[in-house]
């Protein structure tokens, strides 16, 4: 939402209030998950693999966020990067969403991630400058 709403280069106050209620929903979220009584082993090789591919996740944001810095996304190639990382997150939520990433799962959510590092350097590193 927040790359959407930059895209013209600032957000209005109506789509702060929109972002902000967005946060805090998903905030909400986090708290009641965090606060039930169901527990995982975070050691498990579901667990590692899902941890692995949150980082990697991480890592492409700060790679996006380091690229609008320093002028080499524009606006509008950053909007596609994020949109880019959303397909990803939707991927990987879906595998997860039984509570198991199977290896053949996350085979498939790196190939995405690695579509999409792809892109990233792509538009990192074409000749459009802000």
């Amino acid at each position: 939402m927040e790359a959407n709403d930059l895209k013209n280069g600032s957000m209005t106050a109506t789509q702060q209030e929109r972002l902000n209620a967005a946060e805090a929903k998903t905030s909400s979220a986090i708290y009641a998950d965090k606060h039930s009584a169901t527990t995982g082993n975070p050691n498990s090789a579901s667990s590692e693999r899902m941890q692995t591919d949150v980082q990697r996740n991480v890592d492409q944001q700060q790679r996006i966020a380091n690229g609008m810095q320093s002028g080499a996304l524009t606006n509008k190639e950053a909007e596609s990067a994020e949109r880019g990382q959303v397909h990803v997150d939707r991927r990987e939520a879906n595998a997860a969403a039984n509570g198991h990433v199977s290896a053949a799962e996350q085979g498939r959510i790196q190939r995405a991630q690695n579509r999409q590092s792809n892109h990233i350097y792509n538009l990192k590193h074409n000749a459009r400058t802000k």
